[in-house]
């Protein structure tokens, strides 16, 4: 697989190069980035990283500080097994998340990336406790490529014990999101995020019920 590289900057890739090279190769990119490297849907402009082990903040600070090619490291938020910084003008986190992965990080280019599915899984507990319209846009594009109904299976492999009616009832609030502005690339400039959130939403409910 080749990486939409364009869905990000240039600082954005030196960053990354850096982290892969100089930082605990435990750490992996997630989130809206990830994806986008990998559908190349739309532009990201954040790097969040998560390590499936405890964080030491300041062996962490004073690790980016001591990288190079990074010309400056502020941070911005910190607290246990957490770390948020600006590097070089870039907003950089890095998370400690224990969760099992449900496959294999995606090595390219610099970058560890988690797969579509772990995304998936991410993107679904985030928006049970926020609402913002990327969240939604980003699964809306995932569902236009996956079987939505897979969703439920990645969620009980995860978290065999929570019942996925939260983020179901997450999903179907889609109408009441707030659009932001987002810079997206072709095709996914065509995507009704709720439409498919909608669809989404109904084949879900059907397959449970089935």
């Amino acid at each position: 697989m080749n990486l939409h590289s364009v869905a990000i900057t240039t600082a954005m890739i030196e960053i990354a190069k850096g982290i892969f090279n100089g930082c605990d190769p435990g750490y992996y990119l997630a989130g809206g980035t990830a994806l986008a490297l990998q559908i190349g849907h739309r532009k990201s402009v954040d790097l969040d990283y998560f390590i499936a082990s405890h964080i030491d903040t300041k062996q962490l600070r004073g690790r980016l500080e001591d990288i190079s090619q990074f010309k400056s490291v502020q941070v911005t938020f910190e607290q246990k097994d957490t770390l948020w910084c600006l590097i070089d003008g870039v907003k950089v986190s890095f998370i400690s998340r224990t969760d099992a992965l449900l496959q294999p990080l995606l090595i390219r280019d610099n970058f560890r990336l988690a797969s579509i599915p772990d995304i998936t899984i991410m993107k679904l507990s985030a928006i049970c406790s926020r609402e913002e319209y990327k969240d939604y846009f980003d699964l809306a594009c995932i569902a236009r490529q996956t079987d939505v109904r897979s969703w439920t299976s990645y969620w009980d492999t995860i978290y065999p014990n929570a019942d996925p009616t939260s983020w179901l009832v997450a999903l179907a609030a889609a109408h009441s999101i707030q659009a932001v502005p987002l810079d997206i690339f072709p095709p996914y400039n065509q995507v009704n995020m709720q439409k498919i959130v909608h669809q989404a939403v109904t084949d879900i409910t059907k397959f449970l019920s089935s």
